[in-house]
């Protein structure tokens, strides 16, 4: 049963890793590129209301407030990739042990930037 198992989470890992999460992934940035525009372009909003804005954001969505200015906030947070973890499953278990010990301490987590500057936003 554990091999069957095994032959199909490769395939299936690789399906989900190279087509599911890269496509998530642009998605996830795709609101995150279109709330940054709104916030930085309202007239409403002052530049402390749009800093605190960005935090809020930024916790909503899981992520540790590393840094907060004036004019930017740093959030990061790591992301445990199911396709990663499945392909490590379909190589007999073996790489799904590797796979969480580098998540846990080799894995750098995701950084983002909010800035009220657009030339210093980086994701």
């Amino acid at each position: 049963m554990t091999t069957i198992i095994m032959l199909f989470m490769l395939p299936i890992g690789l399906y989900v890793y190279y087509t599911v999460e890269k496509k998530d992934k642009r998605v996830y940035h795709a609101v995150f590129d279109k709330f940054y525009t709104e916030t930085v372009n309202s007239k409403i909003l002052t530049e402390h209301e749009k800093i605190i804005r960005f935090e809020q954001m930024l916790e909503r969505n899981g992520y540790n407030i590393v840094k907060v200015t004036d004019s930017k906030v740093v959030a990061q947070k790591k992301i445990l990739s199911m396709g990663l973890m499945m392909i490590g499953i379909g190589i007999y278990f073996i790489g799904l042990l590797v796979y969480l010990l580098y998540y846990f301490y080799l894995q750098k987590p995701h950084e983002i930037v909010f800035a009220l500057e657009p030339e210093n936003k980086e994701k």
